[in-house]
């Protein structure tokens, strides 16, 4: 089923909290977030999008939210809690909002990060999309995700670090909200290249990706014989949102950096981005695309990384650079 495009005033998801904690469950809306009842001035909503008036009267309280560019409608989201909101903004003036459940841990070498990620990553994929940045942490959606992190670090992703939670969340405002994919069989379209963005980071911050990252990954498939067993494009039933999109992925990204070079890769997907920007699209228009861009012949490249199931053969597996680790 084809992701869907939405404004505000579409179907959304809804984040609702109750006092125990939040409970996150999907729900019909069809306009602004009203509050949360009872008029208690310490329950606060915080939504995508940028915040409008909040108005108080006959004992309730009513926050809006309004988010004025298309989105991936299962993107779209409410938070309601006892929030300590804190405010910041991007270079641009872009409003930043960091939303602290109780019990969450405030952390502002991570805020104070977070505008100087948006910039590199909008110098790498192009302006960022949206007209806020920011979220919202509880303790239970930052074990969560640590959790998360932590499986998929020790089952897949070895030789490389995070600088925060957020590394995957952020990338995916480019590649798999901005620019959703079309159907499931597309997930590599966010999750590869969200994956990937940590590496270009850890590379912005001094890595060698070819002698650790990649080596590592080369490595980690060697010691497992099913890691190149997932198909990127179409894993299958059950396997949409596969770990080999977070392990075999970004390999093969990096891989096909160094097949056309940086200048052709980058442009690619600064093109990708405009082209299909607040749109849906499907790993065959990029796989189109990295071919015009380059100008090379990809399909015996793609054929191996996207569609194979096995390792592929040496020349697509240490291209460039990376021949020096065969």
């Amino acid at each position: 089923m084809p992701a869907r495009r939405t404004r505000h005033r579409r179907a959304t998801t809804l984040a609702t909290a109750v006092a125990a904690g939040i409970v996150f469950t999907a729900l019909p809306a069809s306009a602004a977030p009203g509050g949360p009842g009872a008029g208690d001035p310490c329950w606060t909503v915080v939504g995508n999008g940028r915040q409008g008036d909040t108005t108080s009267g006959g004992g309730t309280t009513t926050f809006r939210w309004y988010e004025d560019r298309p989105m991936a409608t299962y993107l779209s989201t409410i938070a309601i809690d006892k929030f300590t909101v804190r405010t910041s903004k991007l270079s641009d003036g872009t409003p930043v909002v960091h939303a602290y459940s109780p019990g969450a841990v405030i952390n502002p070498e991570s805020e104070a990060l977070l505008p100087e990620v948006i910039d590199f990553l909008a110098s790498k994929f192009g302006p960022y999309p949206f007209s806020s940045a920011g979220g919202s942490s509880s303790p239970a959606t930052m074990t969560r995700a640590r959790s998360r992190w932590r499986r998929r670090a020790a089952r897949r992703i070895r030789g490389r670090s995070s600088t925060a939670p957020w590394s995957t969340r952020t990338p995916t405002q480019w590649f798999g909200n901005s620019v959703s994919f079309a159907d499931w069989r597309n997930g590599c379209l966010a999750e590869c290249f969200a994956q990937y963005a940590n590496q270009l980071w850890e590379e912005e911050t001094g890595a060698d990706l070819d002698t650790g990252f990649y080596r590592a990954m080369l490595e980690e498939s060697e010691a497992d014989p099913d890691f190149w067993s997932t198909r990127l494009y179409d894993p299958g039933k059950g396997r949409e949102l596969h770990h080999a999109l977070y392990s075999k992925g970004p390999m093969m990204l990096h891989a096909l950096r160094r097949t056309v070079g940086d200048q052709a890769f980058f442009d690619t997907l600064k093109r990708w981005q405009r082209d299909h920007r607040h749109g849906n699209a499907s790993w065959p228009q990029f796989e189109a695309l990295a071919q015009e861009v380059s100008g090379k012949d990809l399909t015996g490249f793609f054929d191996a990384w996207a569609h194979g199931t096995t390792a592929p053969p040496k020349k697509y597996l240490l291209p460039g650079s990376l021949g020096s680790l065969g």
